[in-house]
């Protein structure tokens, strides 16, 4: 999926590449971008948890909380409306 942004006066609207489709509308032209790039940051979100997902932090002297593993997968899944 990939969506870019399209002037609507003083809105921003995110279109669909794929599609055409208006999937939503930025009240604030400024906002528009960081809408229309919530794809790509869902996918680099996952991307990151599978690659965290590989480390055996019992041989790293890192504080485990500070990889922040739950809030990854909680923004991924309030992404998806998990």
């Amino acid at each position: 999926m990939k969506w870019y942004t399209a002037n609507a006066g003083d809105q921003g609207l995110i279109v669909d590449e794929e599609t055409g489709r208006n999937v939503a509308v930025s009240y604030d032209k400024k906002d528009a971008e960081l809408i229309a790039s919530s794809p790509d940051l869902l996918e680099a979100c996952k991307g990151m948890l599978s690659i965290l997902e590989q480390i055996d932090f019992t041989k790293i002297p890192i504080d485990y909380d500070l990889c922040a593993w739950r809030d990854w997968e909680l923004a991924i899944n309030n992404a998806e409306g998990i």
